[in-house]
């Protein structure tokens, strides 16, 4: 339950309270033509189905780490333990072809993030790409380069590295 818990609004940590924190978000998602769904909160570990075109959208990843998971982290603290994806999507977004990444194919992958780093203010751009190292050139708020960096070594499991640097 809800005892001993401090300050007025506090949220409980159940499918609800993860759902109406998730409102916060929700707006952002829809006008991107999907949504979220709570599928468990067990134990620290909330379990979310992306939905619509989140599911299928190879920046999920990053939605999931900039926008969700910092809102859960927000209201719940260290009462978090993870978020994982459990949709159908999460598995067919992490395969792709390893070989032959260049900083063209990288920087092609991030024009779907761009609309969002552009809208915190933010800019992004690939300098390059060899063998298991990327380097891109970023400016904007940092909590969206960690996005940015999952978004990349999802789609391209063979960039071990990805360095950030500023613009």
């Amino acid at each position: 339950g809800a005892c001993g818990r401090a300050g007025a609004g506090s949220v409980a940590f159940d499918v609800d309270g993860v759902n109406s924190v998730l409102d916060e978000v929700r707006p952002y998602l829809i006008a991107d033509g999907g949504n979220v769904s709570v599928v468990s909160v067990e134990a620290g570990v909330v379990k979310l189905e992306l939905e619509g075109a989140c599911g299928t959208c190879p920046s999920a990843t990053a939605t999931m780490s900039m926008g969700i998971e910092r809102a859960l982290r927000k209201h719940f603290g260290a009462e978090l333990k993870e978020v994982v994806r459990v949709d159908p999507g999460a598995a067919m977004v992490a395969g792709g072809e390893g070989d032959g990444v260049t900083g063209p194919a990288v920087d092609a992958h991030l024009d779907m993030l761009r609309p969002a780093v552009e809208n915190y203010g933010g800019k992004v751009k690939v300098k390059s790409a060899e063998g298991s190292v990327c380097v891109v050139q970023y400016k904007g708020p940092p909590p969206l380069a960690k996005g940015i960096q999952a978004a990349i070594k999802d789609r391209f499991p063979t960039l071990t590295t990805i360095k950030i640097e500023s613009f």
